[in-house]
């Protein structure tokens, strides 16, 4: 259930969330969320 709260937030905000499984065991979690862009 945690996941699918924090993908759900992370996706409202336009970003994305991935899984990646690791060579030997283990899993990563991946978040990626757009910054701001200053044209000043």
């Amino acid at each position: 259930m945690g996941l699918a709260i924090i993908r759900q937030n992370v996706e409202l905000h336009h970003g994305k969330v991935w899984v990646e499984d690791g060579v030997g065991g283990g899993t990563s979690f991946a978040i990626w969320l757009p910054g701001l862009v200053s044209n000043s």
